[in-house]
């Protein structure tokens, strides 16, 4: 058996795209444009200890639709999980005694 017929080739794809809602993803907060800035956030923006995100339901419907028009086989049940980055200038890491 050759070496290459171990394995199977799995390419994924992350695609971004601007979608026409009235709010962020996952949260309820403003897409306006033209706004102050640091107008349209919230505790679920700023990811705050405690806050969980809520979906933007019309997002969602407009991920099926067009991962239907591509083909694509639509997972019934999925989960999104909050990723938790380390940044060494976030204030908890600041030293205070300086």
């Amino acid at each position: 058996m050759k070496r290459a017929d171990k394995y199977e080739a799995v390419i994924g794809l992350e695609v971004h795209a601007q979608l026409l809602t009235n709010s962020k993803l996952f949260c309820g907060d403003s897409i306006a444009f033209g706004a102050a800035p640091n107008t349209h956030v919230s505790p679920i923006t700023l990811g705050h200890p405690g806050t969980l995100p809520k979906t933007n339901k019309k997002a969602i419907e407009y991920a099926i639709k067009m991962g239907l028009a591509c083909n694509c086989e639509i997972e019934k049940d999925n989960y999104f999980a909050r990723k938790n980055y380390f940044y060494p200038d976030l204030p908890q890491f600041v030293k205070a005694d300086l």
